[in-house]
């Protein structure tokens, strides 16, 4: 009963290309960190050296203290499986079935870019609450202060006011964080080409008419950011706001094939040890859109 039309014995069918998904953007604004096994991943940050103060002729020197933080993020499994019965493949005179690996590739690839981007997504665009200041990752006031108040439009200004806004970011010490040498403009397809208007390189005869943004802060176009949100992210490895990893750095699927328990087929099934978690919320800025 499944695949009627594939393996329908109807003459003059041709089998078409699978839609080819989207690539995973997720992995331009998160930072990548394994998981050795399946038990809670602390993500401990580190403050800053103490400030030197001075020390007078025969002085003590001053003992200080340094800061710390942690954010929990935990590895999940996830698996499916599918059977093929040998008349289907017997049947099957348009392949359909013998690159399974290619189509497993390609659904991997998608659900950890979705799976990437609920969380990202979730709260409305503020995404999950960490265990620091028991907030959500963008949020306005002191606490965060990395979401704009009012959702206003895409354009260079906005732009400044959220890299101004992250550049304003301090350590747990109370030092200015480092953004990295490129950030990342990320937006849906509603802003795409205001992101890329924003971001293009202009030949300008007056320097007033430059692109000031041109060359450091890259466009990210994602189908999955929706209406006209859009973030602002700084290199995650300078300030990583998001990371996901895989356990014990084993990237993709594992995939076993064999004989189906009473049945004359073969079973694929497909498992995938797969983590994302929110660990800071300095290194980005959210602007809900208008």
């Amino acid at each position: 009963s499944d695949f009627p039309a594939l393996l329908s014995a109807a003459a003059n069918k041709m089998l078409l290309a699978a839609y080819v998904p989207a690539q995973p953007t997720y992995r331009q604004i998160f930072l990548r960190r394994d998981f050795r096994d399946f038990k809670p991943h602390r993500h401990l940050r580190i403050g800053d050296f103490p400030t030197l103060l001075p020390l007078a002729e025969n002085g003590e020197i001053q003992v200080g203290t340094m800061s710390e933080s942690q954010e929990i993020v935990l590895l999940q499994t996830f698996a499916r499986r599918l059977r093929v019965t040998r008349p289907m493949l017997v049947n099957d005179d348009l392949g359909a079935f013998t690159d399974f690996a290619a189509a497993i590739g390609r659904r991997v690839a998608e659900f950890e870019n979705a799976t990437a981007y609920n969380l990202l997504n979730s709260a409305n665009g503020d995404g999950p609450t960490l265990a620091t200041g028991n907030a959500p990752v963008f949020a306005t006031g002191a606490a965060r202060a990395n979401k704009a108040g009012t959702g206003t439009p895409l354009d260079t200004a906005t732009i400044g006011a959220g890299r101004a806004a992250i550049m304003k970011q301090r350590t747990l010490d109370g030092l200015p964080i480092s953004m990295g040498q490129t950030m990342r403009l990320l937006v849906g397809p509603n802003l795409e080409l205001a992101a890329r208007q924003a971001t293009v390189v202009v030949q300008a005869s007056e320097i007033g008419k430059a692109n000031v943004f041109a060359g450091f802060v890259q466009p990210v176009v994602e189908p999955l950011i929706p209406a006209n949100r859009w973030y602002l992210f700084s290199d995650p490895v300078a300030a990583p706001v998001y990371v996901y990893g895989y356990l014990n750095g084993a990237e993709g699927p594992q995939v076993t094939t064999g004989p189906v328990q009473g049945a004359d087929g073969v079973e694929v099934s497909v498992i995938f040890d797969f983590g994302v978690g929110a660990i800071d919320w300095r290194g980005a800025w959210f602007n809900p859109g208008t």
